[in-house]
C-alpha cells in the first residue's frame, strides 16, 4: 500500500524493547511501564514542523481501514516520510488507541498480530488545548 496524496505517509507498527508480551504481561511490571508509559507515533522533526505538530500533541491517524489518535514523539529516530506506533496499549489505555485499527485485518492464525504491519496514513493534528485535555483524562484512567 503505497502513500498518495490522501494518505502520504507510511505507517509502520511493532513491538518496543522490552515489551514482548504486548503488555499482556509486561503491561503490569513498573520497570517497563516506567520505559514507556504511554502510547505514542514517532515523526520525523521535519514532517512535523511541516504539519505544525509540537512534540505530545494528539495527533489523528486515519487509514484506509480506520482511525486511532496518539501523542506525537518528535523524534529524528523514525525516517521523514515514515511514522511508527508500537502496537502494546489498544483498549488497556483507550478505545481508540489500538495500531491494529489502522493496519489490514489479515492475521497470523496462530499469534493474531497482523500480517501486514504497514499501510498508508493520513496525520490530522488535534489542536493544543484538545491535546492537553484528552492527555489529562487518558493519563488519569491509566
Amino acid at each position: 500500500e503505497p502513500p498518495d496524496p490522501n494518505y502520504p505517509f507510511i505507517l509502520t507498527t511493532g513491538r518496543l524493547y522490552g515489551h514482548w508480551h504486548t503488555q499482556t504481561r509486561t503491561g503490569r511490571i513498573d520497570k517497563i511501564r516506567k520505559m514507556h508509559p504511554e502510547p505514542f507515533i514517532e515523526i520525523h522533526p521535519r514532517d512535523a514542523a511541516a504539519l505544525g505538530i509540537i512534540d505530545n500533541q494528539w495527533l489523528e491517524v486515519r487509514s484506509r481501514r480506520g482511525k486511532t489518535k496518539f501523542p506525537a514523539k518528535v523524534t529524528k529516530a523514525i525516517s521523514p516520510g515514515t511514522v511508527f506506533v508500537p502496537m502494546h496499549w489498544g483498549k488497556l489505555w483507550a478505545d481508540d488507541a489500538e495500531a491494529n485499527n489502522l493496519t489490514h485485518s489479515e492475521a497470523c492464525p496462530d499469534s493474531l498480530q497482523p500480517e501486514l504491519k504497514a499501510c498508508a496514513v493520513q496525520l490530522v493534528p488535534i489542536p493544543v488545548e484538545t491535546s492537553v485535555q484528552n492527555y489529562q483524562l487518558l493519563s488519569s484512567q491509566w
